[in-house]
């Protein structure tokens, strides 16, 4: 009789054992669920355009006169093509061309379809950037785009300029071409 009682002493250790491990475990979904609420709608605030830049005093607060429309997750949250340029084509000139030669070179000598950095200036504390592209010459400052293509300039440094193409950065140093 005493291998039965140690048996039975054993399943009821055995079963308090698991019964206690049952409250731990319950314990610790209690506290952790709460952690991974699900969010129904994310709003989302978009700067309004006559915002004022970062020179405003912190104690100042900006208060939006109008509510920005709610932004689903469907809107935001979306499949994209990565090989599509986020950057696309505009429709609003922010740069002239003009007919010109740079230096001993003609700029019909470059090739249709390639962007070449020619020369890097500052006029009036402002750098910009020479380009040449499908035969013409623009004059770029920082955020800039080239009319018709997703050409941005995004920094332009002492010798050479961070350009981003659509969602790709790429860097030009002066002298440099890139067809894309």
């Amino acid at each position: 009789m005493s291998s039965a009682k140690k048996t039975n002493a054993g399943l009821l250790v055995a079963l308090g054992a698991v019964a206690v491990l049952a409250i731990i475990a319950a314990v610790v979904v209690l506290l952790v669920l709460p952690m991974f609420k699900v969010v129904n709608e994310v709003e989302v605030r978009v700067p309004e355009q006559g915002a004022p830049e970062a020179s405003v005093v912190a104690s100042e607060a900006v208060e939006s006169t109008e509510a920005a429309d709610k932004i689903t997750n469907d809107e935001v949250f979306t499949f994209r093509n990565i090989f599509e340029p986020l950057l696309g084509v505009v429709a609003v000139g922010t740069t002239a061309a003009t007919e010109s030669t740079t230096g001993t070179v003609e700029i019909s000598e470059y090739a249709t379809g390639t962007l070449y950095l020619i020369a890097i200036g500052t006029e009036n504390n402002e750098q910009y950037a020479n380009f040449i592209w499908n035969g013409q010459e623009y004059l770029l400052v920082e955020g800039d785009v080239i009319d018709g293509t997703p050409w941005k300039v995004l920094d332009i440094r002492t010798s050479d300029v961070v350009m981003l193409y659509g969602d790709q950065q790429v860097v030009l140093s002066v002298g440099q071409g890139i067809s894309k």
